[in-house]
């Protein structure tokens, strides 16, 4: 199962930075020297006000109702709504959602009334961070882009970088990567561009750049952006954002396998926030301890901490991280050994609480969580014997994950096109203008000719010649520019293909019908074996599948898992051997993933399964000068005896696939890589040839 983020994004909040505990302690003391009822102490009670947020929200809505009083006594219009507004971020910080978008709601009246738009944007962005909280994406990122509008107009690049981060955390917790992480970076360009790197805004954006690669799973990234982030926040002495980053440390360490480090550091971050009333913050890191636990294996102490957790988030409204806790929850249940709890209420309880995460997950709109919910369900009723409920539930998670998959693939697409078409008119304008400033000056180079000599009108010629040598360099470049962009577009649909086409949902179909099978005949044994080589074989598919090249070695050893897993389906069908060159070092080559698959695939189904007794398949893997020679050879009833194959000779999904990707190859390494089809005699069988540029490690 996978780790949740669970710390609680704040984002940015609307001022431009946090007081020190120093300041508060210098302003409290001025005010003590200053008790007359004037606009001195009114600016001493709203910046407390604000100050006190991030460390006694109790105290700071004391100096808050203050400072509404003593503006609304001196008619101090515009520091009324800023009291308002920092009385609805102690609100906030107390975790009194409700109360807190009261206080704005006011404040946006007084900003209105005064026309203040600066004003009623900070404050909508406030808002913002409300339904955030409340997992309310839609009504959150509205109120962003409001804001952003507003901020925009007056040219203020800081506060529109702001904007862009908040909208890219609504997009990262719907799980729509690629939006994420372009607002992330666009916010990212402007904070350097106006210097402004070792801020708590700056800090923000690392941290958040952190989260989406622990999403995608890439946990150096993201330990490198959180402690990077850490850094940052321990500098400027913020102890609200230092808690945020000690937990998101920790929740990594619990990801690589460290959950005793990853507790201690939950504490130490569970610390800090109990010392500032953030209770959101102690709910992230009891929550996160609860899952390390799991990690452990130490359920009953998982369960102590989520439980507690559970009542803190229903308090809050927030739904992401409450459907968090009832995976856990249910997950605990599942794996708990208590003799005081009977097996089968341990699964209904299990069931109750992975089925209330995904009634969340639909809520929120996140497809992830929605596909975590589906495989806990799957898990859960194979273990109860339930199997048709687990492979309808299995069919929904493989629905949902590529669903995932495909959308990220499509938008990195589109964003392909996105910056192609850019540049395009782009380059197109700026010929366009450099023709125009060709054609006027060759019109004064004309008038030149004619009021002083035939010399010039050669000059006039060169220039025209030149301005021709310009206009087609910049037609050509835009081509090359075009042909590049469209082959770049058919690489990613290439690989989402190969990726869609390399575990054939027959397969896993029947690949499930079999562990079933072996259940109904009461062989555990054996389905356990089966199950634990088909999950290790999926597994490797998915993760080799992303990537370029990879060993040799490796590869061959999906393929001979792929293989075994086959036989032990059809039994006594067939054998396989896998001979490689002695002059091939299987760890220092590469080869593109899974390219061979395809052809073992089809020599099964297509040649041995239609044989009379028991077949042989032989993979071997030759050196030929700088070219290695891949081949798939089979015994089997050959292509003109193959109904299937002459039904779709020429259309094979997999050869199709298998071309392209060929293609690719060729002509980002300029090789001549090639497949080529050979029909044994006697039609006893066929032999696949695959052609790759020999490649290697070091």
């Amino acid at each position: 199962m996978r780790k949740f983020t669970c710390t609680f994004l704040l984002g940015f909040l609307a001022a431009i930075c946090f007081s020190q505990q120093k300041q508060i302690d210098s302003l409290e003391q001025l005010l003590l020297k200053n008790p007359q009822q004037d606009t001195v102490r009114l600016n001493l009670l709203i910046n407390l006000s604000y100050d006190y947020y991030a460390f006694n929200p109790d105290k700071g809505l004391e100096r808050a109702n203050e400072a509404i009083e003593l503006a609304l006594r001196l008619q101090q219009t515009k520091k009324l709504a800023s009291a308002y507004q920092h009385k609805g971020h102690n609100y906030s910080s107390k975790g009194q959602d409700t109360m807190a978008l009261e206080m704005y709601d006011k404040a946006i009246d007084v900003h209105k009334k005064i026309d203040n738009h600066t004003g009623v944007a900070r404050t909508t962005f406030n808002k913002g961070l409300i339904y955030f909280g409340w997992s309310d994406y839609k009504r959150s990122t509205d109120a962003y882009l409001k804001a952003y509008s507003v901020f925009e107009q007056e040219k203020d690049s800081f506060l529109m970088a702001k904007m862009l981060n908040s909208i890219g955390i609504n997009y990262m917790y719907v799980s729509d990567y690629p939006k994420a992480i372009a607002r992330f970076l666009s916010a990212t360009r402007i904070y350097d561009k106006i210097g402004t790197t070792n801020g708590i805004e700056y800090a923000n954006i690392q941290n958040n750049i952190g989260l989406v690669y622990k999403r995608l799973q890439k946990f150096d990234k993201a330990l490198a952006y959180f402690e990077k982030a850490l850094d940052l926040y321990q500098k400027i002495d913020n102890k609200h954002q230092t808690a945020q980053a000690l937990g998101n440390i920790g929740n990594v360490y619990d990801n690589l396998g460290k959950s005793e480090k990853a507790i201690n550091l939950q504490q130490q971050a569970y610390k800090i926030n109990k010392s500032i009333s953030n209770k959101r913050g102690t709910a992230s890191n009891l929550i996160n301890m609860g899952i390390a636990y799991t990690s452990l294996s130490q359920y009953n102490k998982a369960l102590e901490y989520l439980n507690q957790t559970k009542i803190i988030y229903e308090e809050l409204g927030d739904l992401v991280n409450l459907g968090i806790v009832h995976s856990y929850l249910g997950e605990s249940y599942l794996n708990l050994v208590d003799d005081r709890l009977p097996i089968g209420d341990r699964y209904e309880k299990a069931i109750t609480h992975f089925k209330k995460a995904l009634q969340l997950a639909v809520q929120t709109g996140s497809k992830e969580d929605q596909n975590v919910a589906w495989e806990n369900l799957a898990k859960t009723y194979f273990q109860m014997g339930r199997y048709k409920d687990a492979f309808d539930a299995k069919y929904r998670a493989n629905d949902l994950q590529d669903s995932i998959r495909s959308s990220e693939k499509r938008e990195e697409i589109a964003l392909l096109e996105m910056q192609y078409e850019f540049d395009k008119k782009e380059a197109l304008s700026q010929a366009e203008h450099e023709k125009e400033q060709v054609l006027a000056q060759t019109q004064i180079e004309r008038q030149k000719f004619i009021k002083k000599s035939t010399i010039l009108g050669g000059s006039t010629l060169m220039l025209a010649t030149i301005a021709g040598l310009i206009l087609y360099k910049r037609r050509r470049d835009i081509l090359t520019e075009k042909q590049k962009a469209e082959f770049d577009t058919v690489v990613a649909e290439t690989q989402l293909k190969a990726l869609r086409a390399q575990m054939n949902p027959h397969f896993i179909f029947n690949s499930l019908n079999s562990i079933g099978d072996y259940y109904s005949r009461n062989d555990k044994d054996s389905a356990n074996n089966y199950l634990s080589q088909f999950a290790k074989l999926i597994r490797l598919t998915l993760e080799n599948s992303e990537k370029k090249e990879i060993p040799l070695s490796e590869d061959l050893q999906l393929l001979e898992l792929y293989l075994e897993v086959e036989s032990k389906r059809m039994v006594n069908k067939f054998t396989f051997e896998i001979k490689i060159d002695p002059a091939l070092d299987p760890d220092n080559v590469l080869v593109p993933p899974l390219i061979l698959q395809p052809f073992i695939e089809n020599s099964i189904w297509h040649g041995i399964s239609k044989k009379q007794g028991k077949g042989h398949i032989l993979i071997q893997i030759k050196k030929e000068d700088q070219s290695i020679i891949c081949s798939v050879d089979d015994d089997g009833v050959g292509r003109k005896a193959s109904v299937a194959i002459n039904e779709k000779e020429g259309k094979s999904m997999g050869m199709k696939i298998t071309k392209s990707r060929i293609n690719i190859i060729n002509k980002q390494k300029n090789s001549n890589a090639d497949i080529v089809l050979i029909d044994k005699a006697d039609n006893m069988g066929l032999r696949v040839e695959v052609k790759l540029p020999l490649e290697k490690l070091f």
